[in-house]
């Protein structure tokens, strides 16, 4: 009896599976292509961080003799003139110490005082702006201090100023007399201010700028990173990277279908270097974020 012929379908099955696998590679990849974000109402913030210079109206009152202090009120109390504050004593004799001048008390000194004040703010050396940097010490009760040291700064709550060194992309947006905010890191809260003044020195440029509110936070703090805000801006909120100039006009790639994309038209709005608010967009349309890697007509 003749035996049958195995035939055998291996090849074909994995010549089969290789062109399918082939076809799903190339559908993946390319939608892997697609860095997308949707659309979304947002703010964009337009400012610039600096590493801010602050400047009080801060005077100092040296101890009248030598012994040890026992402090009478807290840091950063808001006193009256006349208030005792303190006691030093030594072994011949105890002196009672009477606030001299109403305002904010501190115990702490940085040596900075008499240099930086609102009165000498112009004539601040702008060359010498990085070596301007706090190192407080602080006196606390049963410390013992000499004649002639720093006992306590009185600060007067109602002036307070900044120096802030500006890039060079931001000195020419900005104006004298202009109401910026202040943001510090990690709050939410807005501070209002106005820019004074504005000074170049050689390469850089500095605001000088006055707070329009008084900050107790900051009494014992000489530097403080901000971001200086110039507005802020809401609408719809994309990243700036996904516009584009096409010959038709400024616009985005708008995700249609899988893998499928269209060009849309968009109008920027406002924004800073990162972010911008554009019309033309509806909320919740997918926009590709990575349009410099699809060839899209595009000027050259």
């Amino acid at each position: 009896m003749a035996k049958k012929k195995n035939i055998s379908f291996k090849p074909f099955v994995l010549i089969f599976i290789l062109i399918i696998t082939l076809i799903i590679g190339i559908q993946i990849f390319g939608a892997a292509r697609f860095e997308s974000v949707l659309a979304a109402q947002g703010e964009v913030i337009d400012g610039f961080w600096s590493d801010v210079l602050i400047v009080r109206d801060e005077i100092l009152i040296n101890s009248p003799i030598t012994g040890r202090v026992e402090l009478l009120v807290g840091e950063g109390d808001r006193l009256a003139s006349g208030e005792k504050l303190a006691v030093i004593k030594s072994s011949a004799q105890s002196q009672k110490i009477f606030n001299k001048k109403a305002g904010i008390v501190s115990f702490a000194v940085d040596g900075l005082e008499s240099r930086l004040n609102p009165n000498s703010l112009n004539q601040i050396n702008l060359n010498n702006f990085d070596e301007l940097q706090g190192n407080y010490k602080h006196l606390l009760s049963g410390d013992r201090i000499k004649k002639e040291e720093s006992l306590y700064r009185i600060i007067n709550n109602f002036k307070l100023y900044l120096l802030a060194e500006v890039p060079e992309s931001q000195s020419d947006r900005f104006n004298i007399g202009e109401l910026i905010f202040l943001e510090e890191k990690n709050t939410k809260k807005l501070y209002e201010a106005r820019i004074t003044n504005i000074r170049h020195n050689l390469e850089k440029t500095f605001f000088q700028i006055k707070v329009e509110q008084f900050i107790p936070q900051w009494i014992n703090r000489r530097r403080i990173e901000l971001n200086i805000i110039k507005n802020i801006y809401r609408g719809i909120k994309i990243p700036r990277k996904a516009v584009f100039n096409q010959l038709s006009g400024q616009g985005v790639l708008k995700v249609t279908g899988y893998n499928k994309y269209e060009f849309q038209e968009v109008f920027i709005l406002n924004g800073n270097e990162e972010y911008v608010i554009v019309s033309g967009l509806k909320i919740g349309e997918e926009i590709i974020t990575n349009p410099e890697d699809f060839d899209y007509g595009r000027e050259a």
